[in-house]
């Protein structure tokens, strides 16, 4: 039989260190809460991996493993509970086994002190010959730096990662480091007392202790927990033109770890400084480096932390056995056979609820960060908005001053963003814990039926692993949570200090002074834009064909969502560019077609690609000449104004169609869409209007009563009580039947109770759809209070498919999402935004007012989300 290679040593430099790895605590204090059958189960569990370890060759671990397996033994042997069964617990045990383990346990000892001693030895000759060979080679370098030409060739290029690489090999860190061309950082972030014990030998790794590292740290306050030795180095990491970080094995960054948290500070929270490049981990960590560059180290003797060994917990220093006093074996008692097919299953349902627990927690962890990250950002804000007010209070030119007015508008803009961003973390917080609370609810119904059927694979150090890891995740997401409520109290603080500033200007200021400053138009040399004027705050910055911004002009922001979505509308855009409009404009309307003409001159100067924002002044103008609602300054509803705009827009833009033939033929529906449209069509009315069909039928002799009637938008109801629901939920819900009370029945001659349904009988190629957010509060109902519904919607981005919720409409297409209009806050202080997808670029963008920003698709869904503009017009473009 071939003898198995022992393994290299490497848990000790004697036989002492592995005596200390088995010399543990009492086992006494942990009998409480132990079963015997459990302990035995232990012993069996040490028994078998000391085997496992002999077998695979590795002496150390096989000692350590006989050691504490005896260890066990022997405390048994005293127990008072084996003493009453013997026999049956021998019979679990194994009989010949501690003698076994006795004898295996006194030969690798020996075997051990031999080994380690020719170790020593060995290690001693090897210095001596490392030490002569070091010198020899400093002689040569010596030598060779004699003999070197003054003109060396060409140095080979620094093998750098690539830009988008988060990480570095040893190997490449190794070299970079050997050519010295660069200036590196090592921040090693291990625990102290590691970095101490050893790190890597260069002037610039400097200790970041792991224990100085948290959620939400600003560079500043990290550097001020740092070693005193560390600052130094630290305070010059600007002109680093490399920054790596590392730990002790990681191969990469994860979120939630000291590394990633430590990567977090360094891009996000250091505003002072900006690197050369993003910092990059080491690959495989401190460990992987020790592997391959031991002499690049201050200790090249130092171990990784092994994983913590479950059963030192549970062992006790405890006298070896005497095996000769125990009563001969009897005949096993046995056990009754568990079902191995339920076995299996049990466990499978275990470990699938586990992961399924742990993946939660995770995202918890996940949310609980990014929350902490959104609470620092608010702070931030809040502490500009102080200084742009002190700095326009101060100011004397009125072109300076109405910059940091602007500034103003954007920073309350990011404000009411990040709260309902906040907001929405917190939902979806809401709905992973109410999933964890159901999970561990089931677990706790299923805990005794599981235990029975996997406590033969499972083992105690198993089950203590699982719940350890949740616990230290919990733990985590706790310590977040606490940190972003101290952040939550400052951050409030600095609000009220906002809002009481505010309330005291405006009580401080003038009638007639809260009106917008009227310096701020633009040009165009296209016919009908005579009256437009250049403004001095908007250089001839060109973002894109169709990503201008639009000056707020005194709470305007709800028309500026609204203009944004339909100037990413393509075919509306292409007809007002185009100049096609001009042969539909309707001078006998009751607008004389100048809603018409004024949105005209404003798509082409927003697709124009000549200024970074404009002000809609003479539209506004005009609308508030038609609607008096929209004259003043006050806060409107976006909502209404897209319903009146579609409707003035259609009467500007009207031409004559021709009458269908045989209209005393035509279908109900279209008999009634002939005489709401009368032949007077528009591209307005083909592209945003559709047609509803209302059923209501008596409860008592079934007549029903059939009528038509035309929309430009879906106006969708929110399901009650419901803090998330999807689209498909408003829609079935907008479809549904309701009970009508008092219904004057034409048949029963009689009040009688109906049902109303409501069926879409004429799909349009654009589709607005409308969420009911607003709702008067039944409680201050005689004052009229309106409150917002903050229900996170789910609605798809493109696949929208209508030919569920809309059977006997012809032509039901898939619909895809180009622009949402967003509201934020509440009634009484709101603001407006809009999230639109260029027909152009492909691309999402954020127009919030005169600021355009490009933004993920995965921003586009909110629970600030008010208006969705769906297309299924293909990808035709504006352009």
């Amino acid at each position: 039989m071939t003898e198995t290679r022992r393994k290299q040593l490497h848990l000790g430099k004697c036989i002492e260190d592995l005596d200390k790895l088995h010399n543990v605590p009492d086992l006494k204090t942990k009998r409480a809460n132990l079963s015997l059958f459990r302990l035995c189960k232990t012993a069996q569990k040490l028994f078998e991996s000391a085997e496992e370890a002999r077998k695979n060759g590795d002496e150390e671990y096989s000692y350590v493993y006989y050691m504490k397996y005896l260890r066990v033994i022997a405390y048994l042997s005293k127990d008072k509970e084996y003493l009453k069964d013997k026999s049956y617990y021998n019979s679990m045990l194994g009989a010949k086994n501690p003698n076994k383990a006795i004898d295996a346990a006194e030969k690798l000892k020996n075997s051990l002190i031999d080994r380690y001693a020719m170790e020593l030895k060995q290690k001693r000759l090897n210095d001596i010959k490392e030490n002569e060979i070091f010198k020899q080679k400093i002689e040569e370098n010596r030598k060779k730096a004699i003999e070197v030409s003054i003109n060396e060739p060409p140095s080979t290029p620094v093998n750098l990662p690539g830009p988008d690489e988060v990480t570095i090999k040893s190997e490449q860190l190794y070299s970079i480091l050997k050519a010295g061309k660069l200036k590196v950082m090592i921040l090693d972030a291990r625990p102290g007392k590691d970095y101490l014990e050893s790190h890597i030998s260069y002037p610039a790794c400097i200790s970041v202790p792991e224990e100085c590292i948290s959620p939400g740290q600003s560079a500043n306050v990290l550097e001020q927990n740092l070693p005193a030795a560390s600052r130094p180095v630290w305070s010059s990491r600007a002109s680093a033109d490399l920054i790596v970080t590392l730990d002790w094995s990681s191969r990469a960054p994860i979120p939630g770890t000291p590394l990633h948290l430590l990567r977090t500070i360094l891009l996000k929270w250091d505003i002072k400084v900006q690197y050369a490049r993003p910092p990059l981990a080491l690959e495989g960590g401190y460990e992987d480096w020790l592997l391959k560059y031991p002499a690049s180290t201050t200790n090249p003797q130092a171990q990784p932390p092994r994983p913590d060994d479950s059963m030192d917990d549970m062992l006790g220093d405890i006298e070896y056995p005497s095996w000769a006093e125990l009563s001969p074996p009897a005949a096993p008692r046995r056990a009754p056979e568990p079902d191995r097919a339920t076995k299996a299953a049990a466990v499978l349902v275990y470990d699938e609820r586990a992961r399924t627990m742990q993946k939660i927690l995770e995202q918890q962890e996940v949310i609980a960060d990014t929350s902490l990250t959104l609470e620092m950002q608010r702070i931030e804000a809040e502490q500009d908005w102080e200084k742009v007010r002190s700095q326009q209070e101060t100011e004397q030119q009125d072109d300076v001053r109405a910059m940091y007015q602007l500034r103003e508008q954007e920073i309350i803009s990011q404000l009411m963003q990040l709260e309902n961003k906040q907001y929405d973390m917190e939902q979806e917080n809401q709905s992973l814990r109410e999933q964890l609370e159901e999970y561990q609810r089931r677990e706790r119904d299923e805990a005794a039926q599981l235990a029975e059927t996997i406590a033969s694979q499972e083992t105690e150090a198993d089950a203590d692993e699982r719940a350890r890891a949740r616990t230290e995740l919990a733990a985590r997401i706790a310590a977040v949570r606490q940190q972003r409520a101290r952040l939550d109290r400052t951050r409030e603080q600095l609000e009220q200090q906002r809002k009481r500033k505010l309330a005291e200007a405006r009580e401080k200021k003038k009638p007639g002074e809260d009106r917008e400053d009227d310096g701020d138009a633009y040009m165009d040399d296209s016919p009908g834009a005579a009256a437009l004027s250049r403004a001095h705050s908007s250089p001839n910055i060109a973002k894109g064909r169709g990503l201008t911004g639009l000056k707020n002009l005194g709470n305007t922001c709800y028309m500026n969502s609204i203009i944004q979505c339909l100037n990413n509308t393509a075919i509306l855009v292409a007809y007002f560019r185009n100049g096609q409009y001009l042969e539909h404009v309707n001078r006998s309307a009751s607008t004389r077609g100048a809603i018409a003409e004024e949105v005209a001159a404003v798509v082409r100067a927003l697709w124009s690609g000549q200024y970074r924002f404009i002000a809609t002044r003479d539209l506004r103008n005009e609308v508030g000449k038609q609607q008096r609602a929209f004259r003043g300054c006050e806060q409107q509803d976006s909502h209404e104004f897209l319903t009146i705009l579609m409707d003035w827009l259609h009467l500007d833009l009207q031409f004559r169609a021709d009458a269908p033939p045989h209209k005393d033929s035509l279908a109900p529906s279209e008999k009634a869409w002939y005489e709401y449209t009368k032949s007077k069509e528009s591209l307005i009315l083909r592209l945003f209007y559709g047609q509803i069909k209302s059923t209501v039928r008596c409860t008592v002799c079934s007549k029903q009563s059939v009528t038509y009637e035309s929309f430009s938008n879906l106006s969708l109801e929110l399901p009650a009580n419901a803090n998330r629901c999807s689209l498909s939920d408003c829609l079935k819900l907008y479809l549904s039947g309701e009970t009508i009370p008092g219904w004057n029945c034409p048949n029963c001659k009689d009040k009688r109770d109906a049902v109303k349904k409501l069926d879409i009988s004429k799909l349009p190629p654009v589709l607005v759809i409308h969420f009911k957010r607003f709702y008067v509060d039944p409680k201050e109902y005689q004052a009229n209070a309106y409150r917002k519904k903050q229900t996170y919607i789910d609605f798809p981005l493109e696949g929208l498919d209508m030919r569920q919720v809309a059977p006997a409409c012809p032509g039901a297409a898939a619909y895809e999402l180009y622009a949402v209009s967003n509201h934020y806050g509440s009634m009484e202080g709101g603001h407006y935004t809009a999230y639109c997808k260029s027909s152009l670029y492909g691309k999402w963008y954020k127009y919030d007012d005169h600021v355009v920003t490009e933004i993920p698709a995965s921003d586009v869904k909110s629970s600030a989300a008010y208006i969705l503009f769906y297309s299924s017009c293909g990808p035709a473009r504006a352009s």
